[in-house]
C-alpha cells in the first residue's frame, strides 16, 4: 500500500501527475491509500479506482470530513 496526499488545491498538471502516478503503481501492484479531500486526494483515487483504493476518513465515520450524504 502506498499513501498519496497533496493540496486541496493542486495546478491542474499536479492533478494530472497524481492521477497517472496512481494509475501506473496500481497496475504495478500498490493499493493506494489517501484522504478524501479535493485536489491530489481525489486524483489519487480516480487514479486507482479500477486497481485498489483505500479512503481515509478524517473525524471517523460519525463525523467523516469532507461531508457526504448517506441515503437510509
Amino acid at each position: 500500500t502506498i499513501a498519496m496526499v497533496g493540496a486541496r488545491n493542486a495546478s491542474v498538471t499536479g492533478i494530472k501527475m497524481a492521477q497517472r502516478l496512481a494509475s501506473d503503481l496500481g497496475s504495478a501492484g500498490f493499493t493506494i491509500a489517501s484522504g478524501l479531500a479535493r485536489g491530489i486526494d481525489a486524483a489519487a483515487h480516480k487514479g486507482s479506482l479500477e486497481t485498489g483504493t483505500v479512503a481515509a476518513l478524517a473525524g471517523g465515520l460519525d463525523k467523516p470530513y469532507p461531508t457526504f450524504y448517506v441515503m437510509h
